[in-house]
């Protein structure tokens, strides 16, 4: 028995160009919307930023050397005058100083007089650079971040971390971890002392619980 096709059954071309003409009136629905997203953005006020004003004196201070930290520059400058902040650039990961930083005084023409003073000043073997900055150059960033001191030391609180990690009770398979790791550098190390002719034999054992 035959079934007739129905007339009112779109052609394939027909299909694919209505499922064409559907895709593209979401794309520009969807470029609409998000105009209109972009438009109410744009028409916000951009907030303000508040305009850094000082009117303090700032020097920077160059080839620092080492032991001339936060308490020892603040203490010399202040043969100068009022010394209100003090800054030493340091790493964030280990705490040293880089050798660098920056001290402010109350007054400018203070730091005037200090930067010409101690530029190219011998300290310790070293020729200390000092650069006066002017109020309209300076921003936050000279004093960006917590100030650093013994408590928050980086390198000590990482070694804190560390050792709390090591002391603290660990599962079997963890030890058993620790123990193949253990084992491997050491036949690293065995394979190179019996190249030099030094014979060493490990055993799983010789590993300390």
């Amino acid at each position: 028995m035959k079934v007739k096709k129905s007339s009112k059954m779109p052609k394939p071309s027909a299909l694919i160009n209505a499922v064409a003409n559907v895709k593209n009136i979401i794309k520009v629905h969807k470029v609409a919307v998000r105009k209109e997203i972009l438009d109410a953005s744009s028409s916000k006020p951009a907030k303000k930023e508040k305009p850094f004003k000082s009117t303090r004196g700032l020097i920077y201070i160059g080839h620092i050397p080492y032991g001339f930290f936060e308490e020892e520059m603040k203490e010399y400058f202040e043969q100068f005058g009022v010394v209100t902040r003090v800054r030493v650039a340091r790493s964030k990961k280990t705490g040293k100083s880089r050798g660098y930083g920056y001290i402010e005084f109350e007054v400018p023409e203070v730091a005037k007089i200090a930067a010409e003073t101690m530029n190219n000043y011998l300290m310790c073997g070293r020729l200390l650079k000092a650069t006066y900055i002017d109020t309209d150059k300076q921003h936050f960033g000279f004093f960006s971040g917590k100030p650093w001191t013994p408590k928050i030391y980086p390198k000590v609180s990482s070694r804190i971390k560390e050792l709390r990690k090591n002391e603290s009770p660990i599962s079997d398979h963890q030890y058993q971890k620790n123990v193949k790791k253990s084992l491997k550098k050491l036949s690293t190390l065995e394979k190179k002392l019996k190249s030099k002719g030094i014979k060493l034999k490990l055993k799983a054992s010789d590993v300390p619980e």
